[in-house]
């Protein structure tokens, strides 16, 4: 009577002895009575010299009782059905201290059901490398531009036929307009810090999992020969973090930022880490 998953209420009070966990019972001494529905009644006392298990005829004087039927209170120790689940659909009813019975779940081990037991994981061998695909992906003609560019030590910007806007890096069509750009203007490479944010998340590269030291510095450069608002967005170097000042425009007041340029890779490829990073031009 029941039984769930071949298992019924028996062998779990017969396993107890073997689950218990002195160590998650340490400083419990307390009672804890079960009533399983058209089963009887056990009462556990957890104390100083461990555990022990007796069936009762009736439950008094316990710190907490718990009412559940058969079927449910082999699931809950079987880990088939949550206990919160239980107490929701009133399947299982604690009357007393609730902290107490929360706690059983750290004095006794799972029940395994016999043939299920759990087999150890084989260890899992890691060999750490970067992939190289070979392949390659084309940028576009907009972006391949701009990265043909940098390995000229050139920084381009596509300009809007309509608003004048440059965007660096470049984009086909002008979003606030809806218009495709088609004009190049070089702009920079030096220019004025407006914006610094110190980063200190460490922001793995995907290819490789390395990560830069922290902080690093975030930083929006307007580029020679570009208009407000049209930051060029890199890395800032980064032992001048401290170092440098922010450009701020307050209506006709202007606070001019520190001067800028940027640090060439030696070996350019044609992508953004062409420039290491900027630094103060003195």
């Amino acid at each position: 009577m029941g039984e769930y998953y071949g298992i019924d209420v028996a062998d779990i009070f017969n396993s107890m002895q073997s689950r218990f966990r002195p160590e998650g019972a340490e400083g419990v001494e307390a009672s804890i009575g079960y009533d399983i529905t058209g089963t009887g009644m056990w009462e556990l006392r957890i104390g100083p010299g461990g555990m022990s298990l007796d069936k009762r005829d009736e439950l008094t004087g316990c710190d907490v009782v718990v009412h559940v039927d058969a079927q449910t209170f082999v699931g809950l120790n079987i880990g088939k059905i949550d206990a919160m689940a239980a107490l929701g659909a009133a399947k299982l009813k604690v009357e007393g201290d609730f902290n107490l019975f929360a706690a059983t779940g750290k004095m006794f081990t799972k029940y395994v059901i016999p043939g299920q037991e759990v087999v150890p994981e084989q260890e899992l061998l890691v060999l750490k490398k970067t992939i190289s695909v070979n392949q390659r992906f084309a940028a576009g003609p907009v972006m391949g531009t701009f990265l043909q560019g940098l390995k000229e030590k050139k920084i381009l910007a596509i300009k809007c036929p309509v608003c004048g806007r440059l965007q660096s890096p470049p984009r086909e069509i002008c979003a606030p307009c809806r218009v495709r750009n088609d004009e190049w203007v070089e702009i920079g490479p030096s220019g004025e810090m407006r914006m610094l944010e110190y980063c200190y998340y460490a922001s793995p590269d995907p290819l490789t999992g390395e990560t830069r030291e922290t902080p690093y510095g975030a930083i929006g450069i307007l580029l020679d020969g570009c208009g407000e608002n049209e930051v060029f967005w890199h890395l800032l170097r980064p032992d001048q973090l401290d170092d440098v000042q922010m450009g701020i425009v307050m209506g006709d007041s202007v606070v001019h930022g520190s001067r800028l340029r940027p640090v060439w890779s030696e070996n350019r490829n044609g992508s953004i880490n062409d420039i290491k990073y900027f630094e103060i031009e003195r």
